[in-house]
């Protein structure tokens, strides 16, 4: 490891790999850190759509070793109303040029993204490492520290460390818009699930049910990821009977529960509790966030991974016009920021609004 480098990201999951791929690809010299070691999960339902994180992968060149790992080609979307056991068929969500949308587990997906970014010789990698602070010279952030004590120099310093992020933290970035958070999610993986015809699956599948929503997201590996998002009230009394309980919301939406319970149960049952929901200023003289770490909404939206992958191609594109000298450092990051509100303030206020309650959801009859 050297002490000095054009960028050090901090994360290397969806929007640090993706970020540290392509800048090496453009000649920039990265440090990529993480405190995990890869593969390794990270909870988190895994759903995204043609135009997000499918485009970012074929960008990458990847999309052929994701498609490999099993996961199907998304073309339809089923989704029961009110508890109809009869779906609605529909079109991808946003389909892109592909054509479909995909579910992959974050455990290969991740690795995919990390092992891509090192094949570039200007990335460097390091696992099993965690920052413990920021360097400042006067009011800018000049590097980080890492645990021991070593120093580490950057012309930027990017947090792409999730919900929880260490840089954010330190830097202190102001709030663009905040929410409390209104919903819990939980989820399971099974194998063997069978579509709404009997056949393989070709779609997800969405249950609203009152203000609970189900899913099922066919996955790679010849794995399904059912998922179950409730209000506070249902939080409050599922996470004290969380393993029956969880399997009572299923049992609910009969447009899919006895498929769900002819499928084979993978692992443990995963999930998080309510988190807040923000929008903050991502960036700063010497840093820029991206990812969970600048804008976090709830997942019951599913936006997470496509805002991942998409941001991250946005503040490439203001890193290499600044570093290039096209413009300076604040406009370029600027420009970053205004293409990351106009593509993620609407859908990130739609998710806030609706997950208080999510009958507002379904539409008229």
């Amino acid at each position: 490891m050297r002490v000095e480098y054009d960028v050090i990201v901090v994360g290397s999951r969806v929007a640090g790999a993706t970020l540290a791929a392509l800048l090496g690809d453009a000649g920039a010299s990265v440090l990529l850190i993480d405190r995990a070691s890869f593969p390794s999960s990270t909870t988190s339902t895994h759903f995204f759509r043609g135009a997000g994180m499918v485009a970012v992968l074929d960008r990458l060149n990847v999309l052929t070793q994701v498609l490999e790992l099993g996961c199907p080609p998304l073309t339809h979307q089923w989704t029961h109303l009110k508890g109809n056991p009869d779906p609605i068929d529909g079109p991808p969500q946003n389909p892109g040029d592909k054509g479909y949308c995909l579910s992959v587990r974050r455990e290969p997906l991740d690795q995919i993204l990390v092992e891509r970014a090192c094949r570039s010789n200007r990335v460097e990698f390091a696992p099993k490492t965690v920052v413990s602070d920021v360097l400042w010279d006067e009011d800018r952030v000049s590097g980080v520290i890492i645990r021991g004590g070593k120093e580490i120099r950057a012309r930027l310093v990017v947090g792409a460390d999730g919900r929880h992020s260490l840089i954010a933290k330190r830097v202190r970035p102001a709030v663009q818009e905040s929410a409390p958070g209104y919903r819990a999610m939980y989820y399971k993986y099974a194998s063997g699930f069978r579509g709404v015809d009997g056949s393989d699956p070709d779609g997800p599948e969405f249950s609203l049910l009152d203000d609970e929503f189900a899913y099922v997201f066919p996955s790679d590996a010849g794995m399904a990821c059912i998922a179950v998002s409730v209000n506070l009230e249902t939080f409050d009394w599922l996470r004290r009977d969380l393993y029956p309980g969880f399997e009572s919301r299923l049992d609910r939406h009969e447009g899919f529960a006895e498929r769900v319970r002819q499928a084979e149960p993978v692992g443990r049952l995963l999930g998080c509790g309510p988190e807040p929901n923000y929008v903050r200023v991502p960036f700063g003289p010497g840093w820029a966030l991206v990812g969970d770490a600048a804008i976090h909404q709830d997942p019951w939206s599913g936006l997470g991974i496509d805002m991942a992958g998409v941001h991250a191609t946005f503040l490439l594109d203001a890193i290499l016009d600044w570093t290039s000298g096209r413009t300076d450092e604040r406009s370029a990051l600027h420009i970053y920021q205004q293409r990351r509100d106009e593509h993620a303030l609407l859908p990130f206020r739609e998710t806030v609004t609706l997950a208080a309650d999510l009958r507002r959801a379904a539409p008229s009859p």
